[in-house]
């Protein structure tokens, strides 16, 4: 990937950067050489119609004039119109420049840039859960639950590291024994059928919870992702307990089946908005162990290191990472 020494005089010093997901549109103006980020401010998505009108609300003051923008979109990027997977902005490929008021506007899927920022981010900015040598140059995975459940892998090539987004959180959900498949199966309950995502994210959590919950004849236990998490650390309801650690086991399981899918033994890299608040459940000895039981292919994963990103904004960080490199190879 480009560093500063790689910069050309066609790229400018600053662009727009900008990380969309579900909930909120964060904001900030990147220096393109040194990836410093300044003004950074978020948008509830709800508040504004378009993503243009919200990108013009931001540049309406900010501390930079620029002309070209990097986007880290939570959506499949199949054709020049962009759906959002779970907000209602839709907007054209094609035109988004236009409608903000720049030169240029590339879009990223968000895990496409969480990719981008894997090689970019400081030590400070990752947490490292469970041990593992990387191996230097070999594929890495990143995944995330938040308000939905990201991945994408980065490989290495003789251009440099080259980031392949998917969309592995929409694979079914699969069940390992009866008491996983009464849950899974409540969960999935008016739905066609459940996906990963549909577990492992913030609403999957909360979901997790009143499953368990019925399952005891608590046919209205209502609880936030937050309340559960809290309750369950602080030991305060068995059922919350039960709730994160059958997310903790499927989120360990998942990342072991990624890892085995792209051949991650650069490393594991967990980002998204839910993992960094439970770090300390995340250490303990169940995550590795469902994550490295994965039968005969166990040699394979049991020397994968795993971190968590704990960077504040890595989304916007690897949006600019990613706009550098579009920038100095066009």
């Amino acid at each position: 990937m480009p560093g500063a020494d790689a910069m050309t005089t066609d790229i400018p010093a600053y662009a727009v950067v900008a990380d969309i997901g579900g909930t909120n549109a964060r904001f900030a103006i990147a220096d393109l050489a040194s990836l410093e980020l300044l003004d950074i401010r978020t948008f509830p998505t709800a508040e504004h119609a378009t993503l243009a009108g919200a990108m013009r609300t931001y540049l309406e003051d900010a501390p930079q004039k620029v002309a070209h923008a990097g986007l880290a979109v939570a959506a499949p990027l199949l054709e020049d119109t962009v759906k959002f997977t779970n907000a209602t902005w839709t907007f054209k490929r094609s035109t988004l420049a236009q409608e903000a008021g720049l030169d240029a506007a590339y879009v990223f899927n968000d895990f496409e840039a969480q990719a981008y920022a894997l090689p970019v981010l400081t030590a400070d900015e990752l947490h490292l859960l469970h041990g593992g040598t990387a191996i230097e140059k070999a594929p890495k995975v990143v995944l995330g639950p938040g308000t939905g459940l990201g991945v994408a892998s980065l490989v290495w090539s003789p251009a440099g590291w080259v980031p392949v987004a998917g969309e592995g959180g929409h694979q079914t959900f699969p069940a390992e024994n009866e008491r996983e498949l009464a849950i899974l199966e409540r969960m999935r309950k008016g739905l066609e059928r459940l996906s990963v995502e549909r577990a492992l994210s913030g609403p999957g959590l909360a979901d997790i919870y009143r499953a368990v919950a019925a399952s005891y004849g608590f046919s209205d236990a209502e609880h936030t992702p937050a309340e559960v998490e809290q309750l369950a650390i602080a030991g305060e309801d068995d059922m919350a307990v039960q709730a994160l650690d059958y997310f903790v086991k499927w989120l360990a399981r998942f990342a072991g089946d990624m890892a085995l899918a792209f051949g991650a033994r650069g490393g594991v890299y967990i980002g998204g908005g839910i993992a960094p608040k439970m770090l300390t459940r995340l250490e303990q000895a169940d995550f590795r162990e469902e994550f490295e039981r994965k039968g005969r292919m166990k040699p394979f994963v049991e020397s994968i290191p795993i971190n968590v990103v704990v960077s504040d904004y890595p989304g916007l960080k690897g949006a600019a990472a990613g706009l550098r490199t579009k920038l100095a190879n066009a």
